[in-house]
């Protein structure tokens, strides 16, 4: 269902796409951590260090059939894992934020690249290898690019690409969506700002074929950029129609129902743990 609400993303103006990519992303976060939560309680209810078996997972509850052991098994052994692994992008965001507003920062670097540092400071920080490979146009490209990042707080949208591929994996389809949404978008404002379109598709290309450093977070070159420079030689995308917009919002309606679904488990999990 998540997959079906995103399938039009790259037909959608980027910053809806964003939204509904980062809402579809919530509703399904929302369904599968307390699942997995769930899961890995159930089958510490089934080992000896419990006094108690939880009655929960040996029975069924309205409809559903009894928990399989490997699925609540492979739950149990993931839960860690995964929460040592958002604990490492938390700590990697609380080590780059930037908090404070400050210039441009022009770091002394033969390696080609230019980010924009995560936190509300926005700091864009560009290597003199790039600069210098670059003509002032093209140069102006770039920092309007790495501008509409820090302007829109797209760190926020790439944070939470992040901490769902690290407690998620298998919701990499949808950060990824979300991180090409979010590089369109700047993508787009950076066309606006200099105004040719097809002069910033060929500074994308130029600067991905020479950017070869990898970045931590929001990059120029670093994701997709044939799909990207395909579109910025296309018209703008427009807003989907009343019938595109309508399936959308069934295709979410569908994805919110089986959130809800499956956050009914958790009384009744409470419930046994608790009597």
């Amino acid at each position: 269902m998540a997959l079906a609400a995103t399938t039009m993303h790259r037909r959608l103006p980027p910053r809806f796409a964003t939204a509904l990519i980062t809402f579809t992303l919530v509703l399904v976060v929302a369904a599968a951590v307390p699942t997995t939560v769930v899961l890995a309680v159930a089958f510490a209810g089934h080992t000896p260090w419990f006094d108690r078996q939880i009655e929960w997972c040996m029975h069924t509850i309205g409809d559903h059939e009894p928990v399989p052991t490997w699925l609540a098994a492979l739950a149990a052994a993931w839960l860690p894992i995964g929460g040592v692994r958002v604990a490492r992008v938390v700590r990697a965001r609380r080590r780059l934020a930037c908090r404070d507003h400050g210039p441009l920062v022009v770091a002394d670097d033969p390696a080609p690249y230019a980010v924009t540092m995560p936190g509300r400071g926005g700091r864009i920080v560009v290597s003199t290898g790039l600069m210098d490979s670059l003509d002032e146009r093209e140069a102006a490209v770039v920092l309007a690019h790495e501008a509409a990042h820090a302007r829109f707080r797209h760190d926020r949208f790439v944070y939470l690409a992040g901490l769902v591929t690290a407690a998620l994996p298998v919701l990499w389809f949808l950060t990824r969506r979300l991180r090409f949404s979010v590089e369109r978008w700047a993508d787009e404002s950076a066309a606006e700002t200099c105004g040719d379109r097809q002069f910033v598709a060929v500074t994308l290309g130029k600067v991905a074929l020479i950017d070869t450093a990898p970045v931590a977070w929001a990059g120029f070159a670093n994701l997709n950029v044939f799909g990207r420079v395909r579109l910025l030689l296309m018209p703008p995308a427009s807003p989907p129609r009343a019938p595109g917009q309508l399936a959308l919002a069934v295709a979410l309606g569908l994805v919110g129902a089986a959130t809800v679904q499956q956050l009914t488990h958790i009384p009744h999990l409470l419930h046994e743990l608790c009597h």
